[in-house]
């Protein structure tokens, strides 16, 4: 009876002070990653071949352009595709450069990596940007004579670093496996 009595007194007394509440931190939902299995991927009579996970959805659209989805990630890689002409490569390796440098105004900075395959002529730079940018992670490839293929990740969710850590990680490694599998077709 004696130890129902403390136990009911302790109850009683820690209902009564403080009547500050403290909210639970918001949490995030663990994400699977999918499994790296590749497969080769070609777009019609467009110029180029490469590797993509098999878990992608591709959808294709005109002038060799396409979106490579992957949808439980809620990710898109948007490929896009131009000729190069003896006149147009600065302008396009210029353009390539800008439109990376435009997300500087929400990330924390921006991480230039050097693709250089001579084997399969192959020449690029990938860029990995840190911070809420609405896009992570950018990169363009080129033959320096006939192609030029840029790409661009998206995700269809709010640009918090913190959250999408995991999945911009997987991402960047899947970029960097489209360009390391890329081979020009001639």
């Amino acid at each position: 009876m004696k130890k129902l009595s403390i136990a009911l007194i302790i109850v009683l007394t820690s209902c009564f002070g403080d009547d500050t509440y403290t909210p639970k931190p918001k949490g995030y939902f663990r994400i699977a990653l999918p499994q790296k299995q590749y497969k080769n991927y070609s777009q019609g009579d467009c110029p180029f071949t490469f590797e993509i996970n098999e878990v992608t959805t591709v959808k294709p659209k005109k002038n060799c352009w396409s979106d490579i989805v992957y949808p439980k990630l809620k990710a898109t890689i948007q490929m896009t595709y131009k000729p190069v002409t003896s006149k147009n490569l600065d302008t396009l390796l210029q353009e390539g450069q800008e439109l990376a440098y435009k997300h500087i105004v929400k990330a924390d900075g921006i991480q230039e990596k050097l693709f250089v395959n001579p084997e399969r002529r192959v020449y690029g730079q990938y860029y990995s940007i840190a911070g809420d940018a609405a896009s992570s992670t950018q990169f363009y490839v080129t033959d320096s004579v006939n192609h030029y293929l840029r790409g661009v990740l998206y995700f269809y969710a709010v640009p918090n670093a913190d959250s999408l850590k995991p999945v911009n990680e997987f991402m960047q490694g899947e970029i960097i496996h489209i360009i390391e599998s890329l081979e020009w077709k001639y």
